[in-house]
């Protein structure tokens, strides 16, 4: 089959993925071409048994031949038990490592990824891609590829015994090489065409589920349903087209190997009754014209059985060269802990936007020292978010730099810039797992440090209620808990991490009021050396803090309380 460069190319990487297995495989081939050896020599004993020992009636030499055919038999599996062994192996971890480099990967791209792509397309993607790709090393294909020597093994033998015959038996050879030939183009569009009717179905399918309280309320289900419908029509239809291309390829194969075997039994009957082929010689070449055709049809189906493998190699390829967060050319970033660190970050003539559009961040400029308490307010999409997430290195600005101690973010180790800060959403998530190991979570298990955030963050008192006290599951995300629960073990994670840095994105929006006051004036006592970014709206958490950054069109107004704030408004109402 002849191949495209990126063809080529995508083979070349598949081929360097299975580099670490090549001793293994080499084994794996080794027992198959034995195999296959060994297999020679039975349709030659079959040969001696039928000609020499049933048709003469010698008794002796059909048990002699038996025997030994038996024990070819028994030592052509046992070296299949060994091929086996090494196959399973070389399958499975392939498949694994796969798996581990879309995992490792995934870690590692940026959060436009994520925002763009909902985990069900991830999840089926992934598994899809992988599937297809480890079929590379399937036992079907490392056979297919050792029949070479079965192939000429067999050609030999045909010669040997008759060699017109050969010659129709390699007829099949352009016959099916055509044919496979324009059903392989014909799959591989179709799978193509499979593959993005299966990401739309699968981030459609995501989409639902997220928003399934959503469809419940609005009573939109027979909406979906049709949804549904409508999509899965779609992936039905080339299902049915790709099981017919493959029904239509394994006929032609059939009518093909008939076809021979028709020409070589009515052919070889007649070189038997008037040019003395031998009965047990017809048997023979017929049994070594399977050891021909049958490798010949496999190695062409080859190409054809494979047209899944290019498009999913290409979509996983793609994948693994997704930009990542962390820039792979810097080799030198600079190693950083909360001893080097005060908290000092600054922001100098920074401006970014989304795909290149208009600017959410303008020219901003402002520094906050270590220690200080900074609130961040502004209307609906002024840019408070953009700006947590440029803090956090989740967006790269576009213009200007942030510096933390006078040192540009992007310079400094991503892993290590990442434990100076703690973070606290609205909506924070939680693991599937226990309340203590939501709290532990990136700062370790000491007992008295989870004890004392979860404390500080007012979770202590309803844990102390719970059947299982910190050994109880939240559910998923949490769903075992109230919102407010939810938070304060979010607020005792961030606590227990005890980084230089935090960051509370309306963290207390679910706290009673007299929680969030306790949290609120704990700020300002037992975090006197933390950095303290707040964006909140409320007068009681604005009034305890050092400073206020205004977001409004881009730009950024720094104030030092609530008044300032108040008397600037009044200031430009009177200026209308």
């Amino acid at each position: 089959m002849i191949m495209t460069k990126e063809e080529k190319n995508l083979y070349i990487r598949l081929f360097k993925l299975l580099k670490p297995y090549f001793k293994k495989i080499s084994i794996i081939f080794v027992c198959i071409i034995v195999s296959a050896g060994i297999n020679m020599l039975i349709p030659l004993l079959s040969k001696q048994i039928m000609d020499n020992g049933l048709l003469v009636k010698n008794f002796n030499l059909v048990v002699k031949y038996s025997v030994f055919t038996f024990l070819i038999v028994m030592i052509e599996q046992a070296i299949g038990l060994i091929e086996t062994r090494y196959y399973s192996y070389v399958n499975s971890v392939f498949k694994y490592t796969l798996t581990k480099m879309a995992f490792k990967h995934l870690q590692k791209l940026k959060l436009q990824y994520f925002n763009n792509t909902n985990f069900s397309e991830i999840m089926s993607n992934i598994g899809m891609d992988v599937g297809n790709i480890s079929m590379i090393c399937d036992r079907g294909t490392f056979i297919i590829l050792s029949q070479i020597l079965r192939i000429v093994g067999g050609l030999i033998g045909l010669l040997v015994i008759e060699v017109k015959l050969t010659l129709i038996v390699l007829l099949v050879v352009p016959i099916r090489y055509f044919t496979v030939k324009m059903m392989a183009k014909k799959r591989k569009a179709m799978f193509s065409e499979y593959l993005e009717y299966n990401r739309d179905y699968a981030m459609w399918y995501g989409d639902v589920i997220s928003g399934i309280k959503e469809i419940k309320l609005l009573g939109i289900e027979r909406i979906k349903i049709g949804e549904f419908i409508r999509k899965q029509r779609n992936i039905v239809k080339i299902n049915i087209k790709m099981a017919f291309l493959d029904k239509f390829n394994e006929y032609s194969e059939t009518i093909v190997y008939q076809g021979i075997n028709c020409l070589m039994y009515i052919l070889g009957a007649y070189i038997v009754f008037y040019n003395g082929l031998t009965i047990g010689g017809l048997f023979a070449f017929i049994t070594y014209s399977t050891y021909v055709i049958g490798p010949i049809s496999a190695i062409l189906n080859l190409g054809y059985n494979f047209s899944n493998i290019i498009p999913s190699a290409k979509r996983f390829f793609e994948f693994l060269d997704m930009e990542t967060e962390v820039d792979l050319n810097k080799k030198n970033t600079l190693r950083l802990d909360n001893i080097d660190v005060h908290g000092n970050i600054n922001f100098e003539n920074v401006s970014f936007s989304y795909d290149n559009g208009e600017k959410i961040l303008n020219n901003i400029n402002f520094n906050i020292s270590s220690g200080e308490k900074v609130a961040i307010i502004g209307a609906n999409g002024s840019g408070k978010s953009t700006l947590i997430n440029l803090i956090l290195r989740f967006y790269k600005p576009q213009e200007g730099k942030i510096t933390i101690e006078g040192i540009d973010i992007n310079d400094v180790n991503l892993r290590d810039y990442r434990k100076l800060i703690s973070v606290v959403s609205q909506d924070p998530y939680l693991f599937n797992t226990t309340v203590e190991e939501n709290i532990s979570a990136g700062s370790g298990r000491d007992v008295s440090i989870i004890n004392e955030a979860a404390v500080k963050s007012g979770a202590y008192e309803f844990i102390d209620d719970l059947p299982l006290k910190f050994k109880s599951e939240v559910g998923r995300n949490g769903s075992k808990l109230s919102g407010g629960q939810r938070q304060k073990v979010a607020m005792a994670r961030a606590f227990a991490r005890n980084s230089k840095i935090l960051i509370l994105d309306e963290a207390t929006a679910n706290y009673d009021m007299e929680s969030e006051a306790y949290v609120n004036q704990l700020l300002t006592t037992d975090f006197k050396d933390t950095t303290v970014i707040v964006i909140s709206h409320k007068p009681d958490i604005l009034k305890k803090v050092n400073k206020i950054l205004v977001l409004k069109e881009g730009s950024v107004r720094e104030y030092r309380s609530i008044n300032e704030i108040e008397d600037d408004l009044l200031k430009e109402e009177k200026a209308e």
